[in-house]
């Protein structure tokens, strides 16, 4: 029983390690989303960003994600504009 864990285990890794290599490969560009907020608002934008990108990442039921596939993720930054 704890062979086909390891062997389980092995094989994960070895599939997360062909999909990260994969898209090295590829040159992916991240994407980035902008928020657009006012000069008064953007410390607080800011701030919450902080405080979003200091929280483990999890899949939509809650469980924490056991490998970073949080750098698949759009990257967040806040930005003056016409609001």
């Amino acid at each position: 029983m704890r062979r086909i864990g390891f062997v389980a285990l092995g094989s994960i890794a070895a599939v997360a390690a062909s999909v990260a290599a994969a898209q090295v490969m590829t040159g992916q560009t991240q994407e980035v989303i902008e928020i657009t907020v006012s000069a008064d608002e953007l410390q607080e934008c800011r701030e919450t960003l902080a405080q979003v990108a200091s929280m483990p990442a999890v899949h939509d039921n809650g469980t924490p994600i056991l490998f970073d596939a949080s750098s698949d993720l759009p990257s967040v930054r806040c930005v003056v504009g016409d609001v």
